[in-house]
């Protein structure tokens, strides 16, 4: 318990006076016009310099309800000065409130606001600071597992990861012995937590312990978002550690168990890329094609998204298909993807593709079509100074291997008149 002292110096020959020293890291901070009062101070030092006989005896401490009502009366200006910008002298009547000489359970209340309004502000070290001080001066605080978690989150936001862990373990420890009435509300914290430490090491890229305590916590008896959530994590930490017949299993499990997720576009390209990397060509192909064909509700917030992931899913297996020389694949990819948005942006270099997929088919007309479209697009084409560098450059591209075509076309017809002559 912080305490204040009075000193009280008796000189020899003289009346005593006497005056008041803070304890050390006790007292209200001072300073400004309207911040709160602090007593004059003077060192020990200066007191034995008068000669005179120094006297140290406690403070009175003040009535508890009257302490209490003092506490609340700064906590309510320390409010009232930060909701008006002045955070500094929100601070000393904080700081005056914690400094009232009687322990009181409303300091418990100073601290926990001191705490969220450092938090809502961005303030993260003072909120940690001030946290972590509220468990250590109230270890028998109800709230005592919330303010665990609210920590680790702290710790995580500031890059701490292994701080976070250990206070989100802290509120799983403090949760047992939380009272009846609290059960119901400290188990879904305990779940919250659970999944943090889970987070916080895929966040590390410990992805095998992390999946081992999201398979954990998908046995347990989730809420409906907390399941969708876990089983999301499950199928993408399987994809990432190669494990990919059993990624198979999974992600076909979440998506026919969530039609609707806005995790769908990611998942089924997670999907298309396993079959591939199983070697299952036709799988991966259907899966694409699938994709591709799959219409998205135009008044979704997840358009953006899922266009995303079905031009990298189309696009990146395409690619791994005419690398390894099956153009038939690639090509039937490609299609898919023209045929999905009509915006050159997307359109033209699926059509430049299928043009190369086409020359490497033994189909020249077919590849001279496909670029000719780019050099010659329908009415109502974007005009030649709205393109962008990247769609400029391809018609150039196209520009010249359609003249190379061309030029083969010549070059084939001069040899068969040499033969005939």
């Amino acid at each position: 318990m912080k305490r204040i002292f009075h000193l009280v110096v008796v000189s020899l020959g003289a009346s005593a006076f006497t005056f008041s020293l803070p304890a050390s890291g006790g007292g209200a901070a001072h300073g400004g016009g309207h911040g709160p009062a602090a007593e004059e101070e003077i060192s020990i030092e200066d007191a034995f310099m008068k000669e005179g006989i120094v006297i140290v005896e406690p403070k009175r401490e003040l009535d508890p309800e009257l302490a209490s009502e003092q506490v609340m009366k700064y906590l309510e200006a320390a409010i009232t000065e930060w909701k008006g910008g002045d955070v500094e002298f929100a601070e000393e009547y904080f700081s005056a409130a914690l400094g009232v000489p009687t322990d009181v359970p409303e300091k418990e209340v100073v601290l926990s606001r001191m705490g969220q309004l450092y938090n809502e502000a961005g303030m993260f070290p003072k909120a940690a600071a001030v946290y972590e001080r509220l468990a250590t001066e109230f270890p028998d605080s109800r709230r005592l597992p919330e303010v665990y978690m609210e920590v680790g989150n702290l710790y995580r936001k500031m890059g701490a990861p292994e701080l976070a862990i250990s206070k989100y373990y802290m509120v799983l420890n403090s949760a047992l012995n939380v009272s009846f009435d609290q059960l119901e509300k400290y188990r879904q914290l305990s779940l919250e937590a659970k999944m943090a430490i889970a987070e916080t090491h895929k966040e590390r890229e410990e992805n095998q312990e992390a999946y081992r305590l999201y398979q954990s916590l998908f046995r347990l008896e989730l809420k409906p978002v907390q399941r969708l959530r876990v089983h999301y994590r499950m199928c993408y930490l399987l994809y990432e550690l190669g494990n990919y017949q059993q990624a198979v299993s999974q992600l076909k499990l979440f998506l026919d168990e969530y039609p609707d997720s806005p995790h769908n576009p990611e998942l089924r390209y997670l999907l298309a890329s396993s079959y591939e990397k199983l070697n299952r060509k036709p799988d991966a192909l259907r899966e694409v094609v699938t994709i591709l064909q799959s219409q998205v509700n135009p008044d979704s917030t997840y358009n953006a998204d899922a266009n995303y992931w079905k031009q990298r899913t189309g696009n990146e297996l395409a690619n791994e298909f005419y690398e390894k020389g099956d153009f038939r694949s690639a090509l039937t990819i490609y299609q898919a993807l023209a045929r999905y948005n009509s915006s050159p942006a997307w359109r033209w270099p699926a059509i430049h593709q299928i043009g190369l997929c086409f020359e490497r088919l033994g189909l020249p007309d077919k590849a001279k079509l496909a670029y000719e479209e780019i050099l010659n697009p329908e009415a109502g084409a974007i005009a030649e100074v709205e393109l962008t560098e990247n769609l400029r450059s391809l018609r150039q591209m196209a520009q010249w291997r359609l003249e190379h075509l061309n030029w083969e076309d010549d070059l084939l017809a001069r040899l068969q008149v040499l033969k005939t002559e």
